[in-house]
């Protein structure tokens, strides 16, 4: 259960409402009635996490309150203490996604393209940076259970130039299957706003079709860029460049393989990447 701080804060705003723990993941989620309580638990990542900070999905709630985005309301936030909290209303819908993939990238085309869309002007929202920071990380190895270190080092150098020029605008940057909730089959609500920011429309395209190499196969990934072109009319928000950058930052969180699952996921991960790099300019 949340603490005493934080459920005092709460019964203040609805009462003595019944609270069901919903999961654990990056924050810890309570239903409280119809609405959604997410506590930021985890201290040292609070210290230490610039993208882990509530202040800043509050600040991105309520600038999609107003927009066609279908995300949570944010009813109140308490940023002070040791483990803040947000109030929202509950979004409706399940994570499982539909059994056709068509519908799938058709869907969550549309809906990226509404939120790039999004115009962050009045929010003053987080700047883009990668997750990877040298200073922090140290230099970026090799993996070590690759049999194609080529395709690594391609990326490593790929990566040590500077990025392409590209348009910024309003991005989700965690941009996942994962981050929707479905009914049917129409997308009712997306997700986990911590890491709204402005920056390179490329790294939601990146992030959305990295997971859908992992699940579906590269082949599946592959047809989510032209559906995101028909969604938004825009032609000029994918570089090869911003799937290495991503796939560079999804790195630093995995594992060494120990099972099979986890080696056929890193496989699809080696080629998607090993796919970025050939498909990256000449010269």
């Amino acid at each position: 259960m949340p603490n005493a701080e934080t459920l005092a804060w709460l019964r203040e705003l609805v009462g003595d409402v019944p609270i069901e723990p919903m999961g654990v993941g990056a924050n810890r989620l309570y239903a409280v009635g119809d609405l959604v309580l997410r506590v930021f638990h985890d201290t040292d990542r609070l210290a230490a996490d610039p993208w882990y900070r509530p202040e800043r999905e509050a600040r991105t709630l309520r600038l999609l309150a107003d927009t066609a985005v279908p995300a949570p309301e944010l009813i109140a936030a308490r940023l002070d203490g040791p483990t803040p909290a947000l109030l929202t209303t509950r979004v409706p819908g399940t994570p499982e996604p539909p059994g056709d993939p068509a519908v799938l990238l058709s869907c969550a085309a549309e809906l990226l393209a509404t939120i790039h869309a999004v115009d962050p002007t009045d929010a003053d929202p987080a700047a883009y940076a990668p997750y990877y920071d040298p200073a922090v990380d140290g230099a970026r190895t090799v993996p070590s259970w690759t049999t194609r270190p080529r395709v690594w080092q391609r990326m490593f150098a790929a990566l040590a130039e500077e990025p392409p020029d590209a348009a910024t605008g309003f991005i989700h940057r965690d941009f996942h299957a994962e981050q929707l909730l479905w009914l049917d089959e129409r997308i009712a609500g997306v997700v986990d706003w911590t890491t709204g920011c402005v920056g390179p429309r490329g790294i939601d395209l990146a992030r959305f079709r990295l997971n859908l190499a992992l699940t579906h196969g590269v082949a599946v990934a592959e047809e989510f860029l032209p559906a995101y072109t028909k969604a938004s009319g825009r032609t000029d928000d994918h570089h090869p460049y911003w799937d290495l950058l991503d796939a560079g930052d999804a790195l630093l969180d995995w594992p060494e393989p120990e099972t099979r699952a986890q080696i056929v996921e890193w496989q699809r991960f080696e080629a998607w990447v090993g796919r970025a790099v050939r498909t990256l300019p000449k010269g």
